[in-house]
């Protein structure tokens, strides 16, 4: 398992414990593991769709930072790790 998909995976294990709190973070489980798969082949087309998820992940959980700061700072480190991908 590459650095990347290890730090989706600790988003993963971050919000599923609030995923029957509010139906926004199942959805956000939902787009981590598709995230996981499009990191698993970076092509050109999975880079571009992950890094959009990557950012609209990072930016719905941004506000929520104090609860949740693992996984703000690896969808930073995910959208980085795209970026030297492009």
């Amino acid at each position: 398992m590459s650095e990347v998909e290890k730090k989706i995976r600790e988003c993963i294990a971050e919000l599923d414990p609030y995923k029957f709190f509010a139906p926004e973070i199942d959805q956000s489980v939902k787009a981590l593991n598709e995230l996981e798969t499009l990191v698993k082949n970076p092509s050109k087309e999975n880079v571009e769709k992950a890094k959009v998820i990557a950012t609209q992940l990072y930016q719905g959980a941004s506000p929520y930072a104090s609860y949740i700061p693992t996984t703000v700072a690896n969808m930073k480190f995910v959208i980085e790790w795209l970026e030297k991908r492009k």
